[in-house]
Parts: C-alpha cells; structure tokens; sequence
C-alpha cells in the first residue's frame, strides 16, 4: 500500500485550486449505466483513495496485465495534483461507493493520453467504462475544441481492451515495445563508440530550430507512426510546443525532466535527438527515452549511450518505448545491452474525442 501524506496534502490544495478554475464544468454529473443505476462522475479527490484501493484498483490482472495494481496506486495521488492530469472518478449515486476511475493527460493543446481505465470487479459489464469514456471525450473537446485527438495504449495480450477498441471503431492500433537495459557506469559495448569528431551533448534553447529543422526529416517523424510512447505528459505527436517544454525542462509526471540529448556529428550537424524523463516505480528510477530520432546508424549509437547517462542520472535502468520500424527494431533486437522488457506490445489506439462526446 502507498501511503502519501505530504504528497495527499500537496494534491488536496492543487485539487481546490483545480475546482476553483473549473467551477464552469459539466463535473460532476450522474447518467444512469446499462441497468438504469444512477452513475455519478466527477474529478477525483485524494479522499477516494482508500476506495480505489478497495474497490476499484484490478487485482486480478484483467485490466493492468498484472495480478495486481501497484502502480495504479502510487500514480494515483500524484495524477491528482500533476496539472497535466485529470482523474474522473465514478461512484454509485445512492451509496457513494467507488466503481471505476480513469486519467485523463492533457498530452498537448490539442491531444489528450487516456490511462489508467479501471473498472472495480464488480461493477464491469454494466456500461460504467463507456459512461467514462465518454465524459473524457466531452472534458478534451470542453477544453481543447473539436480537432482534438485521443489516444490510449492497449497491451497486447489485453483482448477485453483491444476488442472494445474496435467495437468503439477507433483508429488503430499501431505497435510499439518496450526494451530496457541496466545502467551502466562503463563506456558503450564495443563497436557502439561514437565516430572521430562525434559527440553527445545537452540540447538548450537555442537549439530548439535546428532541432526542431532536422528531426522534420528524421525516419520516425516522416513515418506512420510520427512519434513515440510518453512524448512528455502522454502519449502524442511530437511538435513544437512539446519541444520548447522539453528544452525549458517541462515536468513529466511531475518532475523536472533532464535536457534531452543531442548526437552532433564531426559537421557539427544534428545527427540524433532523443527527449528524456525519470520515472519511478516503488522508489526504482528508470531513465526513460521518450522521443528518439535520427538515421538509423546515429539512434543505434544514442542507444548505447543511455545506459552510461543512466547511471550519471542515478538511474538504475533505462529504456522506453520504440515504434515498429524495422530500423529502430534491429539496433535494438541485435543489441548487447537492451533486452525486450515484455514479450507484448503496447498497441495505440487514437480517436476524435468529438465524436463521441455525445452523453
């Protein structure tokens, strides 16, 4: 069990805050679920969270893929008080009891990363996780207008969340995996030094157009896919605007993300770019590769530099998510150090919140 009481009461004064500047909200509103029972939905407060420990959180591994939700339990918290953040949670309307909750990340202006939908084992099949989502569409297009995108991530093996999906008809889904390697305070395995006149360094503000110039030809933005897992706060496209938060050290889940990392060639050139966050699980932290870019040959040399930044950072591994390309597959499938950390895939899955907002 997580337990928080400094973190608790950091989230209720960020949580009145939040309440002052959405007294214009639909929130909280009740619709009835499949059965006709009075629903009620609103955002979250750090009070419910005895209630998603006890009722909501999936201990079976149905819904998170794992036989229990620890990490549901240390995020939910923070997601309440993190800005880029909104929890909905649905409770019955005569008896107040918990049925489900989900995280809604404000990912950009325009895009949001839906996360975290958990319904209580009790309550699943009677329509409360459509109720859910589609409070989430009606918040996004409330505050991001009727262009907005939506996104989740399905793990592979998740045939319940897949199917919905697609009953849903949502676009998708895209693959991406997950590969991890330990920290390491030693130099890059052999054969993965950089080249004579190469090198890796911090990328500032004042690289943000040449950045933003040479990864709007790099294989992974012209490609399918256009980005990675977790640009900065969520899944998205990466732009500008996310750019300009990473250089200026954006928070991601919070906290303050180290500079990304710049490949320069012996041109001086841009030869890779790659965004970065420190994420914790338990007290374990994680350096985790976010958008990562370039020609091939330059990515499969920024890869094997993670490991060392990782132990500089105080990390004990790193890794991240990487889209299907067969290029960005190979450096990591040939590699010494990287190791897939699952066997499943993370399937994207992106939609028009417009389009269902309809409640």
């Amino acid at each position: 069990m997580v337990v928080a009481s400094a973190a608790a009461a950091a989230a209720l004064v960020l949580y009145a805050r939040r309440r002052d500047r959405s007294r214009k909200s639909f929130l909280p509103i009740t619709l009835p679920d499949r059965r006709g029972k009075p629903i009620t939905i609103r955002l979250a407060t750090p009070a419910d969270y005895a209630s998603v420990e006890a009722d909501i959180a999936d201990m079976t591994g149905t819904g998170s893929g794992v036989g229990n939700d620890n990490y549901l339990l240390q995020e939910f918290n923070r997601c309440i008080s993190d800005t880029d953040s909104s929890v909905l949670y649905a409770e019955d309307a005569e008896t107040g009891k918990g049925l489900a909750m989900v995280v809604v990340v404000w990912a950009s202006s325009d895009e949001t990363y839906v996360q975290m939908l958990r319904v209580g084992a009790t309550t699943r099949g009677s329509g409360v996780a459509s109720l859910l989502f589609r409070v989430g569409a009606k918040l996004t297009v409330q505050r991001q207008g009727r262009d907005a995108i939506g996104r989740w991530g399905v793990v592979s093996s998740n045939e319940i969340m897949t199917s919905w999906s697609r009953r849903l008809g949502l676009h998708g889904p895209q693959a991406f995996r997950r590969y991890s390697a330990p920290a390491s305070a030693g130099p890059p395995p052999a054969g993965y030094e950089l080249p004579a006149g190469w090198s890796i360094r911090e990328a500032t503000v004042a690289d943000e157009a040449a950045v933003w110039a040479a990864v709007q030809g790099f294989p992974v933005m012209t490609s399918e896919f256009g980005s990675q897992n977790f640009v900065l706060a969520g899944w998205g496209v990466f732009k500008l605007e996310t750019l300009r938060r990473l250089l200026q050290g954006g928070l991601s889940r919070g906290i303050p993300t180290p500079q990304p990392r710049l490949i320069i060639d012996a041109s001086g050139g841009i030869a890779a770019f790659v965004s970065l966050a420190k994420i914790f699980f338990g007290d374990t932290p994680i350096l985790f590769y976010r958008y990562m870019d370039g020609p091939p040959d330059a990515v499969r040399l920024l890869l094997h530099a993670l490991p060392g930044l990782a132990a500089e950072l105080g990390c004990e591994a790193c890794g991240g998510y990487g889209p299907t390309l067969p290029s960005f597959l190979a450096h990591l499938d040939d590699s010494p150090v990287f190791k897939r950390a699952t066997a499943t895939e993370q399937h994207e899955f992106h939609w028009r919140p417009a389009d269902y907002e309809a409640l």
